[in-house]
């Protein structure tokens, strides 16, 4: 394919989503991804599980799960207060779904991800050139009908494809005008912090202990122990009207976001990621409105009806019902293509 068929696409932020859309979209066209911090953003020791609906895309663009530390899940088990084991739940999924269900590192997970959109194309096998990633230049604002971006250091940059994944949406996409933004009023649970420091605000060790007081001894033992203590609230975003505008698309938390109850939130962002496969080789500039409009209709269902089970698991099911309840439905899932045939045959019935 000429250089001058390929598409030039800006993604908005290096997480999880961002990273997988640049692998995505590296091999058919010319992506550069803009991160506000430097490139050792991604910090701190928390786990993530990708289920076996994230785990067959990721391995199909070539992740390693030797190299990100993961391992399988082959089950989940529930303790009462007092140490004894409460239930036993199978979680061997590759027979049923086709790929394990992995744990790892985030941080690790998404040096993983920085491999596989950065790496020589020939080091991984593939067509097409590295993404280009651009530290310490932040997204500050965005005219979605032509693709162009406004950077913090006074540039600008355009684009025909405008990918956002970060979750300061609205700072980076300034006078969009879609509804229901990322605000404490669209939350279900509303936070009195700013969104930084709910996520990485010091806690109280003697506190956690305290909360833990009529548990098993050793697990108060073992929290003791803790050299550091971060604290958050588990929050959710109202369902926005529209992801897309133009030549932007919103995807990952920024859309959609949930808290973990069903462990599925990385993994709808790895589905959103991987549904810019719509934008296929020879895709025209002109064409792209509608294939990001097409994307969105087919993730939307998806997105909403996951989103609503969680809700109902908040306070209802244990940890194990939580995850296994709609296991169907969430890990079934084999990509964009698949669903877009499903969706069509369904409208044709």
């Amino acid at each position: 394919m000429s250089d001058e068929s390929k598409l030039q696409v800006i993604i908005v932020g290096s997480g999880l989503a961002g990273l997988t859309a640049a692998r995505i979209l590296r091999e058919n066209h010319h992506v550069t991804v803009y991160e506000r911090g430097d490139a050792a953003i991604a910090t701190g020791g928390q786990g993530i599980i990708i289920a076996p609906n994230g785990v067959k895309i990721l391995e199909s663009i070539g992740y390693n799960r030797d190299r990100a530390g993961a391992v399988p899940i082959y089950g989940i088990r529930t303790y009462d207060k007092e140490g004894n084991v409460n239930k036993d739940v199978d979680m061997d999924l590759k027979p049923r779904f086709g790929a394990d269900c992995l744990a790892q590192k985030r941080s690790d997970f998404r040096d993983e991800l920085m491999r596989l959109a950065t790496t020589p194309s020939a080091d991984l096998g593939i067509k097409g050139n590295p993404a280009e990633i651009v530290f310490n230049n932040a997204v500050v604002g965005l005219d979605p009908e032509e693709g162009v971006v406004t950077l913090s250091d006074g540039s600008t940059a355009a684009a025909d494809v405008v990918i956002v994944s970060i979750e300061d949406a609205k700072k980076a996409l300034g006078d969009l005008p879609l509804p229901h933004w990322w605000e404490p009023s669209t939350c279900q649970n509303q936070s009195t912090k700013s969104t930084t420091e709910s996520w990485h605000a010091d806690g109280d060790r003697a506190k956690m202990v305290e909360d833990f007081g009529d548990f098993h001894e050793p697990l108060k033992i073992i929290l003791r122990a803790a050299t550091e203590v971060k604290v958050w609230e588990l929050q959710d975003l109202e369902p926005l009207l529209t992801w897309t505008q133009g030549r932007a698309m919103l995807i990952g938390d920024v859309a959609h976001a949930m808290t973990l109850m069903q462990g599925q939130g990385a993994n709808m962002s790895i589905e959103d990621a991987e549904s810019l496969r719509l934008l296929a080789p020879g895709t025209r500039r002109e064409d792209v409105q509608d294939i990001l409009k097409l994307a969105e209709t087919v993730r939307r269902p998806r997105i909403a009806q996951i989103q609503a089970e969680t809700r109902k698991s908040h306070s209802t099911f244990g940890v194990a019902e939580r995850v296994t309840r709609n296991l169907e439905f969430n890990c079934g899932y084999n990509g964009i293509h698949d669903a877009l045939k499903a969706q069509q045959e369904k409208a044709k019935a």
